[in-house]
């Protein structure tokens, strides 16, 4: 399962035209000279494996970045099925100048689409390699090259950063006087009683439980077990902190089986939306966005539009809250990420690519930390403003502009997170991400936010979950780069996941259900589960020594 970017930066409308103009005058206080900006201009295209709105040719931020360093960029996002892109793109050798492959970046390293980095680093991105030095070794693959510069490099103070949980609207959890929820069952008990109490939302049928399985988003079906077991988000395995150990849940019926069984009893019982095994990722983000869904399990960054969504209509008791659920009261939950890098794919240059020093020049011109201040803050002055103390700030006015998708898309494409750089803190200990700097978290709390937080003794909703563990220094297991043979293991592996847990939740009857786990043990008992295991063991094990 992986943890995917969060959408940042977004600002507001009423200032396009003060914006435009403080481009043409560079009165925006930003850098005053990018190395490339004497070369002749020139145009990459840049694939993303992350869907989301098109990107549009021209945005305040892209236009003001192509007049600095004479580069401009055509964005593609990925969409329909990221598998079949990538088999037309692989099949024809048909490459974009500049790719992020996500979670496929392994099929672009099978097919050679993608080139050795690390002598491009050293030789033309000072600021790269000063940012991911202390990394390298961790960065490369098999076979000793980078092909891949992750998108976020851990730097100052780290960000407690909320991704998956099961999440609930507001209004449910005041309606029923802010109950202490902290098991699975307890959480299905309040959606029931609050759905039997309030059937239609605005006309439409309230839907309990949603579950989005639609291409490689199924995790959000054949994960969740490993949070309600006490593991983190390690994905495929479950990995003990103390020995090392990696445990394949898939097969253990306490805790696959037990967490199936119950999402087929809800299924039954009309909890769980009818058409979550047909939908897509669009529809899904429209009932989340709509109000009558009342909870799911997911990560942050997926639900992030609906969220969104749903504030700029003022929806804000049908906004969501994360909570840490287990099976049991006794079970330590352990969802918080460590602050990591995401080893193994991010920003690449394809072997297509026309000029890949001056890509690398423009990567590294986007880490400069005045530019990413540019590129997640905007333009002092306009975006945002800095007190006496030095501490980055938003008004209500420009905090409540960038809820608009439509101004963000204007303002930079939503695009900008897919450049090398920084997550955490500054030098000056501002938060590169304006949804991390503390001034602008309390101040997007509503005074629905407010009574939750109170009601519940805590700050921030970081403070509902527990620290991650700091003695997971491999973190996370998913990242790992296994050997052909253990991907295709994955590969196996996904297929079946994709097939037959829908078909357990959707069963008629418990003799069905019954009848689909034991199909379902069956085809994972035919896969080389302990080969896989031994290898990712002995992969973490190396992670442990030299990390």
């Amino acid at each position: 399962m992986k943890r995917h970017p969060v959408w940042r930066s977004r600002w507001s409308g009423c200032w396009l035209l003060c914006l435009s103009l403080c481009m043409a005058s560079a009165c925006t206080g930003t850098d005053s000279q990018a190395d490339s900006g004497k070369k002749a201009p020139i145009a990459f295209t840049y694939f993303v494996n992350s869907p989301g709105d098109i990107v549009p040719e021209h945005s305040l931020i892209g236009d003001y970045i192509a007049e600095r360093t004479g580069v401009s960029v055509q964005y593609e996002r990925v969409v329909g099925e990221i598998d079949q892109k990538l088999g037309v793109m692989i099949g024809s050798k048909n490459y974009p100048d500049l790719i992020y492959g996500g979670d496929r970046t392994f099929r672009l390293l099978e097919a050679n689409a993608l080139i050795p980095l690390e002598d491009l680093i050293r030789e033309h991105a000072p600021n790269l390699f000063r940012l991911y030095g202390p990394h390298w070794e961790r960065m490369k693959a098999a076979d000793g090259h980078i092909y891949a510069i992750p998108l976020s490099v851990p730097t100052g103070k780290p960000n407690k950063w909320i991704n998956a949980a099961f999440w609930v609207q507001k209004k449910v959890l005041k309606e029923a006087g802010y109950p202490t929820v902290r098991t699975f069952d307890q959480y299905v008990e309040l959606l029931r009683e609050y759905s039997r109490k309030h059937p239609l939302y605005d006309g439409n049928e309230t839907i309990p439980f949603e579950i989005l399985t639609y291409d490689k988003r199924n995790f959000t079906l054949t994960t969740p077990m490993q949070f309600l077991a006490g593991g983190p988000n390690d994905s495929l395995a479950m990995i003990d902190p103390d020995s090392y150990q990696a445990r394949f849940y898939q097969l253990d019926e306490s805790i696959t089986k037990r967490y199936y069984d119950k999402l087929n009893d809800m299924y039954i019982e009309g909890l769980i939306d009818r058409e979550a095994f047909v939908m897509n990722y669009d529809q899904y983000l429209e009932k989340l966005a709509s109000g009558r869904v009342l909870g799911m399990f997911d990560q942050s960054w997926q639900i992030l539009e609906a969220q969104l969504a749903l504030k700029e209509q003022g929806k804000l008791e049908e906004s969501y809250v994360p909570l840490p659920l287990t099976f049991d009261e006794d079970i330590e939950e352990e969802y918080m990420d460590n602050t990591r890098m995401n080893y193994g794919f991010g920003f690449s240059i394809s072997v297509n690519c026309k000029d890949p020093v001056r890509a690398i020049e423009m990567a590294d011109y986007m880490a400069r930390d005045e530019v990413q201040a540019l590129r997640f803050w905007g333009f002092k002055g306009e975006n945002y403003s800095v007190t006496e103390q030095g501490r980055f700030y938003r008004t209500s006015e420009q905090r409540e502009w960038l809820k608009n998708k439509a101004n963000r898309i204007r303002w930079s494409g939503d695009i900008m997170y897919f450049w090398p750089g920084s997550v955490g803190t500054m030098p000056d200990g501002n938060s590169y991400d304006p949804m991390q700097q503390p001034e602008e978290i309390e101040a997007e709390y509503s005074e629905t936010d407010r009574e939750l937080l109170k009601a519940y003794g805590v700050r921030t909703y970081e403070d509902l979950f527990n620290p991650p563990n700091a003695k997971r220094k491999y973190f996370p297991a998913w990242s790992i780069e296994l050997s052909e043979s253990a991907k295709e293991f994955d590969q196996k592996l996904k297929a079946i996941n994709e097939r037959i847990p829908p078909q357990m939740v959707v069963a008629d009857t418990k003799e069905e259900f019954r009848k689909y786990w034991g199909e379902y043990v069956s085809a994972l008992s035919s896969l080389d589960v302990e080969g896989w295991l031994d290898e990712l063991e002995t992969k973490i094990a190396e992670r442990q020594s030299k990390w």
